[in-house]
C-alpha cells in the first residue's frame, strides 16, 4: 500500500505541477503533452499514490532521451465502431494515448450508454486510477486496466508466476453524491511472494495471477498486441511494450443516477463505521482515504519524499530550471 513519505517536504500543488511541466517542455516535448503529463502525475500525487507520482518523472525523461519512447507521438485509430475503438499509441508515453482513449470512451458512453477503447504500442501509462477518475467526474462508472505486450517466449521450466510481466494495474470506480468520496479501487494485481507464502494461502496467489492475466488479455490481446506490427522485438520504440483497456458506463441507462449515488453514499458511510481489518486504522472502502488525502494536500501541499525531491532537483539543474522550494 502507498503511504505518505515521512521525510522530505510539503510542496504547494501548483509549484510542483509547474516544475514537472517545465522539465518535460525542456526535454523537449510538445507543450500540450508536457502539460498533460504534469497534470496526471500531480493528480496521482493528490490521491496519495506516491509510487506512480513524481518519482516517475526521471524515468520518463530518460525514456525519451534514450529513444525508448516517442516524445511526439501521433495517435492513430486502428478500428472504431459506435461504442468501441482501438488506438495505436505510436510508441509514446502511455498517458497521452490513455487520456485520449478514456475521453473517447466517455463520449461514446454519453451517447450510447457504454464506451470501450483499447490502446497498444505505448510506454507506461502510470496508475490506472486517474483515467477512472475522468469517468467519475462525468458521473460515469469507469474501468481501466493495463498490461504488457506479448512475451516473445515463456520459460516452461519457470514457475507460473513467471508468466506475469510486471505488475498489471486494475482500477474500478463508481460515482457517489456531490462532495462525497467515490468508490475507487486502484491496485496492482501481482505481488511478490516466496514459496512459503504461496503454500500458506494458495488461493490468494492463484487469484492474483488470474487477475494479472485478465489485465494483460483485455488490454494487450484485445488491442492486437500479437500482430506483427507490434512485435516488441522489432518495434522502433523498445520501451513501448504496454497496452490498455478503458471503459465508461452511463448509470442512467441502468437505473436512476440519483438513487445510484445515494446508495453509494450509504455504502461508503456505513462500511466506514465497521471494524477495520487487523493493522488498519479504519474500515473505509477504497476511495475514501484517497479523497481525504486530496483535500489535505490541496490545502497544505503534497508531501514529497526526499528521494523524489533529490531526483527533481537533479533534473532542474540538468535543464537549468529554478526549484520552487530552494
Amino acid at each position: 500500500m502507498n503511504v505518505p513519505p515521512k521525510d522530505g517536504l510539503r510542496v504547494p500543488v501548483e509549484d510542483l505541477r509547474r516544475l514537472v511541466r517545465e522539465i518535460y517542455e525542456a526535454v523537449p516535448l510538445p507543450a500540450e503533452h508536457a502539460r498533460l503529463i504534469a497534470d496526471l502525475l500531480i493528480d496521482t500525487e493528490l490521491r496519495g499514490v506516491v509510487s506512480h507520482g513524481v518519482l516517475q518523472v526521471a524515468r520518463y525523461v530518460r525514456s525519451f532521451q534514450e529513444g525508448r519512447a516517442n516524445p511526439d507521438p501521433t495517435i492513430r485509430i486502428l478500428h472504431e465502431g459506435p461504442a468501441t475503438a482501438a488506438l495505436n499509441g505510436d510508441g509514446g508515453l502511455g498517458m497521452i494515448v490513455a487520456t485520449r482513449a478514456m475521453q473517447m470512451a466517455i463520449a461514446k458512453a454519453k451517447e450510447l450508454g457504454v464506451g470501450v477503447v483499447t490502446t497498444v504500442y505505448h510506454d507506461h501509462l502510470g496508475s490506472s486510477g486517474k483515467y477512472v477518475r475522468m469517468a467519475l467526474k462525468e458521473d460515469l462508472v469507469g474501468i481501466s486496466l493495463s498490461g504488457r505486450s506479448a512475451a516473445p517466449s515463456y520459460d516452461r521450466a519457470n514457475g507460473v508466476r513467471g508468466s506475469i510481466q510486471g505488475s498489471p494495474p486494475l482500477a474500478f470506480g463508481m460515482p457517489a453524491g456531490p462532495g462525497r468520496p467515490d468508490f475507487l479501487l486502484d491496485y496492482a494485481s501481482h505481488f511478490e511472494a516466496d514459496d512459503e507464502d504461496v503454500r500458506r494461502n494458495p488461493a490468494v496467489f492463484v487469484k492474483a495471477i488470474g487477475m494479472s492475466h485478465v489485465a494483460n488479455i483485455l488490454s494487450g490481446t484485445l488491442a492486437g498486441q500479437m500482430l506483427p506490427e507490434f512485435d516488441r522485438r522489432t518495434t522502433r520504440f523498445q520501451g513501448a511494450d504496454q497496452s490498455g483497456f478503458h471503459m465508461a458506463l452511463d448509470v442512467s441507462r441502468f437505473s436512476s443516477p440519483d438513487a445510484f449515488k445515494a446508495d453509494m453514499d450509504y455504502l461508503m458511510d456505513e462500511t466506514a463505521k465497521m471494524q477495520p481489518l487487523p493493522g488498519l486504522a479504519d474500515a473505509g472502502l477504497p476511495g475514501r482515504r484517497a479523497w481525504k488525502k486530496e483535500a489535505d494536500y490541496r490545502q497544505n501541499g503534497i508531501p514529497v519524499s526526499a528521494k523524489a525531491l533529490t531526483s527533481l532537483e537533479g533534473l532542474a539543474r540538468e535543464f537549468s530550471l529554478p526549484v520552487p522550494w530552494a
